[in-house]
């Protein structure tokens, strides 16, 4: 099984925008070089965090390198294909981020390749929030998604970023 998802992260400054780009982009598996820029966006705990997330992904070149990263309204989207812990991964890379940069807007969405199911992940003040659904089985249960995960997800988006099964995705 392979799960995919999107990361979505937007911060003020250009500068750790640039420099979040970089981490997830060059380094190509290596864990010091990982180590080296997440210390250059935070030079207080960044080596700490880097070093936390390394110990918790299987392989820092595929788990940590997305497979794209454009930007999309202001926003960063780096796109992972993971197995079937992609929806752990995400949840300790939005953790991970979170903590590298902690005034950073960051939130993520994702699904399974086999079946229609989604998760999303946003954070609500410091607390990460998970909301999972499974679309497109019963029309009067999309229209709770809609209204409920949907709405709840993309609240603080622009109206261009339209993530989800229901949304045409």
């Amino acid at each position: 099984m392979e799960l995919h998802s999107n990361l979505y992260y937007r911060h003020a400054d250009a500068e750790i925008m640039a420099k979040l780009g970089r981490l997830f982009e060059t380094h190509q598996g290596d864990a010091d070089k990982f180590i080296a820029l997440a210390s250059e966006i935070n030079p207080q705990h960044g080596a700490e965090l880097a070093t936390e997330i390394l110990d918790s992904v299987d392989n820092l070149e595929y788990d940590l390198g997305p497979e794209l990263l454009y930007p999309v309204e202001g926003y960063s989207v780096a796109h992972f294909v993971h197995g079937s812990s992609g929806d752990e991964f995400m949840e300790a890379i939005l953790f991970f981020i979170k903590a590298l940069v902690p005034d950073i807007h960051a939130q993520a969405w994702g699904c399974g390749d086999d079946d229609p199911w989604e998760f999303w992940f946003k954070f609500e003040g410091d607390e990460l929030i998970r909301e999972d659904d499974e679309p497109l089985n019963d029309p009067e249960e999309d229209e709770e998604i809609k209204a409920n995960i949907y709405a709840w997800w993309h609240a603080d988006m622009p109206a261009k970023i339209k993530e989800g099964f229901l949304n045409g995705k």
